[in-house]
């Protein structure tokens, strides 16, 4: 199907977005924002099943006499805590928040597509849902929030799309069918018994506690798991003490973990709280673990991963479009993709080469918008093909 990209709505879209960021779980203006645009495109319905995100829909209205399918496009609402580091003139007025993950552009993209298929009904059986969603940046996450309110119900597939910091209007497919990681925090924190600076005989040293046990946590992964396998176990916080000649009385140790397979998940957090125990009751000292279970890995199916590949290369040409193993990061979009087949992709939105040297979540991240067409091409041609295939 041709179709003309609506570049002058994209841009302004995006432009508005990117100057008004929300915080997640607050993004009430920029749900609002959106759901007036979509009023104005012409959406079939809209919904809100959580407070600030939105559900519409467009129905398609060319004739079948075949059972009509749904598909969902989802994209993501929520800013960072991050004072952004640019000089755009539509950078950011909401001090320390900003789109430094491109979650601007996903909404950008997905109400252009929402606009093209609008207009474009007879071009398609079954319905398109598109799920503006809030909380992706923050834990629990707003995608199982939505999902908890039904919005999967009748969804036969999912796409998802993302910016990325590679080279303009490039997709990559992750050809694994982990498009990304688990993700899993725990807080380690330990109690020994303080003393004088020069007598560490009459205490329990917790520092020396808490640097044993980081340094028995970098063995997880390279004794416990298969090499095979992708997993991180990352300590990323040490505190204790505030004077030097005292021996505290506690230590607390912050860690992230990151794995694909459910075991290993399941065997690193075991061997932590048995590494943390061990190591503490070694030196008579107590230890207590909190544990706080992130997003799950998003699996894909393996029809949508091959559909991808073959609509993506039929719609921008096989040099614009690559495979991986997919990210080391982890996404709430997990949450869609287990109650349907789903796939996710990743959409190059500017390369170190092409003077975007910063990744997600930099201050100085920056999207290129010549990117944002391809985006839209790619969610119409999935969601067309999926429909009419």
């Amino acid at each position: 199907m041709h179709f003309d990209v609506p570049e002058t709505d994209l841009i302004r879209w995006r432009r508005h977005l990117h100057e008004h960021p929300e915080l997640a779980y607050r993004e009430e203006a920029t749900s609002a924002y959106v759901e007036e645009e979509l009023r104005a495109i012409g959406v079939d319905g809209i919904e809100r099943p959580v407070k600030t995100s939105l559900v519409a829909w467009v129905k398609g209205t060319k004739p079948t006499d075949k059972p009509t399918k749904t598909v969902a496009l989802r994209c993501d609402l929520d800013a960072l805590p991050v004072e952004e580091a640019s000089d755009l003139p539509f950078k950011s007025k909401n001090p320390g928040v900003s789109h430094v993950c491109g979650h601007d552009a996903h909404m950008a993209m997905m109400l252009a597509t929402a606009k093209v298929l609008a207009q474009h009904r007879d071009a398609f059986s079954g319905t398109v849902k598109f799920f503006f969603q809030h909380a992706e940046e923050q834990i629990p996450g707003g995608a199982a929030d939505m999902v908890a309110a039904g919005v999967m119900e009748g969804v036969d597939a999912v796409v998802g799309l993302h910016v990325w910091n590679a080279k303009t209007g490039t997709i990559l497919v992750a050809t694994d069918r982990q498009a990304s990681t688990a993700s899993d925090s725990a807080v380690i924190r330990i109690e020994g018994c303080g003393a004088h600076g020069s007598a560490p005989h009459t205490g329990i040293d917790p520092i020396l506690v808490g640097a044993e046990i980081v340094q028995a946590l970098h063995t997880i992964v390279s004794r416990n798991i298969n090499p095979e396998h992708f997993a991180v176990v990352s300590p990323t916080i040490f505190r204790a003490g505030t004077v030097v000649n005292v021996i505290p009385q506690t230590a607390e140790i912050g860690l992230n973990t990151r794995t694909k397979d459910p075991e290993d998940r399941k065997l690193i957090k075991e061997r932590i709280f048995t590494i943390c125990e061990s190591v503490a009751k070694a030196h008579g000292a107590k230890v207590e673990v909190e544990w706080e279970q992130g997003y799950a890995a998003i699996e894909q199916s393996d029809d949508m991963i091959n559909r991808a590949l073959r609509v993506c290369r039929e719609t921008l040409g096989e040099e614009n479009v690559g495979t991986w193993h997919g990210m080391s990061a982890s996404e709430d979009f997990s949450a869609f993709s287990a109650e349907a087949p789903g796939v996710y992709l990743i959409l190059g939105c500017g390369s170190a080469e092409e003077g975007c040297p910063y990744s997600n979540h930099h201050p100085s991240f920056r999207v290129r918008e010549e990117a944002l067409p391809v985006g839209v091409r790619v969610e119409v041609a999935m969601a067309l093909d999926y429909l009419n295939g």
